[in-house]
């Protein structure tokens, strides 16, 4: 029966014409088209989602989603470098006695040694998936969180959280967020007016919802002036400079290279370079390459410590470019800098994409240093002897600083006012 259903497929093909003359209109090939590609994209994303089905089932299976079980505020830090950031929080919250949960992503988070009030307690959660998933099915009146992109990379709503409040972690404008960071938070707790000038626009131009954004402030500073005011004032080491870039393909490392630190150490001066912590997990040949390049100058030392309270309170000058350190240095310190940076820079997949103004960081270098577009850096030597010189940049730094950050110093109590109101509004 097999084979004599072979044979008459076979005088089928055989007997059938050479030339066909079907026809397909446009407008029907244009919708089998659509179709097609319909059925391709639904199925991509369905694998796609797949992973994360399967992790929720097994996360439900094993019990711990009874780990979450609903809060009324959490907090969570995707590692240990935000603990600058949490610490005035917790420590405000133990203080009025309100129940925290602080989720962490680092196991050797310096919130279990901290010695936090007996209402806040604090749980490592894992990294990765593993802590996607748990915060997938989190149960809380908020969740307060630096991480950028809630609802877009791998951190999803969750339906038994009622906010999602971010906390801007660093004085700065918006533009070189990734693209959508900020668009489905329920609120982001800015320090300035510049970002919630940039947020509203954002909202307008891509119709989202709009956000509450009260200005209370950036806690992150308030740990750095508490340590700067305990230890007095002091005197920076004129022939030190700092180097401190942000990561990736706008920094002055992936433009650059090794030449500008090469340049001030072979005009004597002591140089501490200190890149970006991501550098070293997304530039690692970069910075393994500098490593080598650099390895010969006995005055440039690399400081890789979580905190660069030291190299900042030490050094006269800072060389940085789009990283928001320089306000760290500027507003702590009463000290100038000098950015590399080029605004034409094409915005690729950052905030800086949608928004046709100037950002706040731009207009305001040329008070609290040297910005050099086009830079020439071979006058990098001669720059720093200048403004290493130079003593009116405290009372040049302050006037800027106090016109454009909230609280500067003092942040932690007007940002928990800030989480206490958007959650009690939540309440009603």
């Amino acid at each position: 029966m097999k084979f004599r259903v072979l044979g008459v497929a076979a005088l089928l093909v055989v007997a059938a014409p050479t030339t066909a003359h079907a026809y397909l209109d446009p407008g029907t090939g244009s919708m089998l088209l659509s179709v097609c590609i319909g059925l391709l994209s639904t199925a991509w994303f369905m694998a796609r989602k797949v992973p994360s089905l399967v992790r929720s089932a097994l996360f439900k299976a094993t019990g711990k989603a009874r780990l979450l079980e609903h809060k009324h505020i959490v907090i969570y830090a995707e590692s240990a470098n935000y603990w600058g950031t949490f610490r005035p929080l917790l420590e405000e919250f133990g203080r009025r006695g309100v129940e925290v949960e602080y989720l962490t992503s680092s196991e050797d988070d310096p919130c279990f040694s901290a010695g936090l009030a007996p209402c806040i307690t604090c749980r490592y959660i894992g990294k990765g998936n593993a802590a996607y998933t748990a915060l997938n099915f989190l149960e809380a009146d908020a969740l307060v969180l630096t991480t950028p992109g809630v609802g877009v990379l791998q951190i999803r709503r969750s339906k038994g959280v009622g906010k999602y409040i971010h906390v801007v972690h660093s004085i700065g404008d918006v533009h070189y967020y990734k693209l959508f960071s900020f668009d489905y938070y329920d609120a982001v707790i800015c320090n300035g007016d510049y970002q919630v000038k940039s947020l509203r626009l954002l909202e307008s131009l891509r119709g989202t919802k709009p956000k509450e954004l009260p200005i209370a402030g950036c806690p992150y500073l308030d740990g750095l002036v508490a340590r700067r005011d305990a230890l007095g004032p002091n005197t920076p080491d004129s022939n030190c400079v700092l180097i401190a870039p942000t990561w990736g393909r706008l920094s002055m490392f992936s433009r650059y290279g090794a030449a500008v630190p090469k340049i001030l150490a072979e005009a004597g001066f002591d140089v501490i370079l200190r890149p970006h912590p991501q550098s070293y997990i997304s530039d690692v040949k970069l910075m393994e390459q500098m490593e080598i390049e650099l390895s010969g100058y006995n005055n440039i030392t690399w400081d890789r410590n979580p905190d660069g309270f030291a190299s900042l309170r030490r050094a006269a000058v800072m060389i940085s470019d789009y990283s928001t350190v320089i306000f760290d240095f500027a507003f702590v310190f009463f000290r100038p800098v000098i950015t590399l940076y080029d605004e034409e820079q094409d915005p690729g997949s950052f905030e800086a994409f949608d928004l046709p103004h100037t950002r706040w960081n731009t207009t305001v270098l040329k008070d609290i240093g040297i910005p050099l577009t086009t830079p020439d850096i071979e006058r990098l030597p001669e720059l720093v002897r200048r403004l290493a010189a130079e003593t009116d940049w405290p009372e040049r730094i302050r006037r800027v600083r106090d016109t454009s950050v909230a609280n500067f110093g003092c942040a932690a109590g007007p940002v928990v006012d800030a989480i206490l109101d958007l959650t009690a509004k939540e309440g009603k």
